[in-house]
């Protein structure tokens, strides 16, 4: 492919991919989002954050910035950034919400549902890494009875400390979730989204509402929650991927603490 003709949107996992673990932007990755300014090309993030924590997190490393569109909970919602309009495409019911929280009992699991500023979690949360997620994210955490949840959720997220990251996959192989949409987007964070939900749709919606192919949206991510959108794009993988990411996907690039981003794009003449 000739990326520089064919290529009209940029789609951007945010963590592990724009910024790293410890919430930094390299130097490269910044001079790769201010070359892009002057672009043609509509820039996007694809988030498991809701819409707004996304935008507030990305304007809070880079600053104001030309973005476009943000999809949000993997692809649950979508932000119109210009106008500031969010829209909810694919919920969790209130049903399902009362469902997982019924079934996913274990102490050391924390069930956690954005509720505008506020997150919601089943239980108080002691776990430090747990507090430390939350904390990086301004969420302020509230303890609420699930089983009394009568409204749609973007999302549910079930959190667990790494270091118990295999018994919690043990654990799950008990519980029915073929009716969702599950995938891990950080090392503590497994996202439950409705079926169908993905950031493999994303790229379905972006193409459609931009008139394009999904080969002409040039997408980068890391995690378990962006192979579908790299997949269903022409998608990059960066170098901070596990291995089994890296031989997924055909395109690679750098390091997200290292040149990441930037290298790609200079080398294919986007920047």
């Amino acid at each position: 492919m000739n990326y520089k003709d064919e290529i009209k949107a940029i789609m951007f996992d945010y963590d592990g991919t724009l910024i790293d673990f410890d919430y930094q932007a390299s130097d490269y990755t910044r001079k790769a989002l201010d070359l892009l300014k002057d672009k043609d090309y509509i820039l996007c993030i694809s988030s498991g954050r809701p819409c707004y924590l996304a935008l507030k997190a990305f304007n809070n490393v880079f600053g104001e910035y030309p973005l476009d569109y943000i999809f949000g909970c993997n692809g649950s919602e979508i932000m119109d950034v210009k106008s500031g309009q969010i829209k909810l495409i694919s919920p969790v019911s209130a049903l399902d919400v009362r469902y997982l929280a019924e079934m996913i009992k274990e102490d050391y699991l924390v069930l956690g549902i954005y509720d505008e500023l506020n997150f919601l979690v089943n239980k108080k949360v002691d776990n430090e890494s747990i507090k430390r997620w939350m904390d990086a994210r301004w969420l302020n955490p509230i303890v609420y009875d699930y089983s009394l949840n009568d409204l749609p959720r973007n999302k549910v997220l079930l959190l667990n400390d790494p270091k118990d990251r295999q018994k919690e996959i043990e654990y799950l192989k008990s519980i029915d979730l073929t009716r969702f949409e599950t995938a891990f987007s950080s090392p503590l964070c497994l996202e439950i989204a409705a079926k169908g939900v993905s950031k493999a749709n994303t790229c379905d919606i972006l193409a459609e509402m931009l008139n394009i192919d999904n080969k002409q949206i040039l997408s980068f991510g890391d995690a378990q929650n962006d192979m579908g959108m790299l997949l269903n794009s022409t998608g990059v993988v960066m170098g901070n991927a596990t291995q089994e990411y890296l031989d997924l996907i055909a395109l690679h690039t750098g390091h997200v603490q290292k040149e990441g981003i930037y290298t790609f794009l200079k080398e294919n003449n986007l920047i």
